[in-house]
């Protein structure tokens, strides 16, 4: 059983121990005892010529990350603090980095980008509406970047050692709910890697498929425990269009025939929507009734407790969903 947030800290001390080419850029990331939340914790004393804490300027320096990761020579691990930030940087993420590849050709430069960008999801923390979004619907429209959504800590391992190897740029996505949260993870061994577009079946079930990815899925979980209910869950893991697990979601729906997304954010950026509207096409003839959703409202989140709760999906929004539809 280990923390969240302390086996974010040692996949990276142990990648950046062993690979030389590793360098991570963000701001306060060299302070601070690991950044906001202890996620580079001992990462500047270890490697303090390739840990660089920047100014508040994300277009400069996921623009900086770019251009290293095309260069070559390295590979750049940017921060985010805020997935919201993203916006900020939005010519460099969409235009110039996620683009690369495709615009080169995968010659010379553009070959490879193989850049890493952790982006944290800070709802329900009562930071506000700046500074609280998942990222997910937004990055999955944008062709060219991969998108890892961890929910355990052995997860974050494998699937960050698996960012590291790729050739395309990855968004690594964090909850602030799940870094202090205890789950199984590595005792020693830090090198493993989970396979590049696996979901993981979290409970096999025959009335329901729940898909859900990062903190959601404990919510999930709890919901269906709570209702005693036969229900799948499905958590994706690789949420881009490229990496989407088909194999494992299409075996579940043979088997259902009932098919709920689960996700916290509101409905403008949903994640939820495009893949409702591509299960529906691959598997029209083996749904019961059109795909369901748990997703939050029109709003932002709000630094009013009471807002910010209207704002976001949890248990009790799955339990109501998972009522209304096996009941129907």
């Amino acid at each position: 059983q280990r923390k969240f947030i302390d086996v974010v800290a040692e996949v990276m001390s142990h990648r950046m121990a062993e690979d030389a080419s590793v360098v991570v850029m963000g701001e306060d990331v060299h302070r601070l005892k690991g950044g906001t939340n202890g996620a580079t914790k001992g990462l500047a004393e270890a490697h303090p010529d390739r840990v660089l804490g920047t100014p508040i300027s994300e277009n400069a320096f996921a623009g900086l990350a770019g251009g290293i990761a095309l260069d070559g020579r390295y590979k750049p691990v940017v921060e985010f603090m805020y997935a919201d930030f993203m916006w900020v940087a939005a010519d460099q993420i969409f235009n110039q980095i996620g683009k690369a590849r495709h615009m080169f050709g995968g010659d010379g430069q553009g070959s490879g980008v193989p850049l890493v960008l952790r982006s944290k999801v800070a709802m329900g923390t009562g930071y506000g509406s700046q500074h609280s979004m998942d990222p997910a619907g937004v990055l999955a429209t944008a062709p060219g970047w991969r998108i890892v959504a961890p929910s355990t800590p052995f997860d974050y391992v494998g699937l960050m050692n698996s960012a590291l190897t790729c050739k395309d740029p990855v968004v690594v996505l964090e909850h602030t709910d799940l870094y202090n949260s205890v789950g199984p993870g590595p005792v020693d061994d830090f090198d493993y890697c989970l396979p590049v577009g696996k979901a993981a079946v979290r409970r096999t079930g025959s009335r329901i498929t729940v898909v859900t990815y990062l903190a959601m899925t404990g919510h999930v979980l709890d919901a269906v425990e709570q209702l005693g209910l036969d229900a799948e869950v499905i958590d994706l893991r690789w949420l881009d269009r490229a990496s989407l697990d088909w194999d494992t979601l299409g075996a579940s729906i043979r088997k259902t025939n009932n098919v709920l997304i689960a996700e916290q954010g509101p409905v403008g950026t949903s994640y939820g929507g495009w893949l409702s509207d591509e299960i529906q096409r691959r598997y029209f003839d083996w749904l019961d009734q059109p795909v369901q959703r748990v997703r939050a409202g029109e709003s932002s989140p709000s630094i009013s407790k009471v807002l910010e709760r209207a704002a976001i999906a949890r248990s009790e929004e799955v339990v109501a969903a998972l009522q209304r539809v096996t009941e129907s």
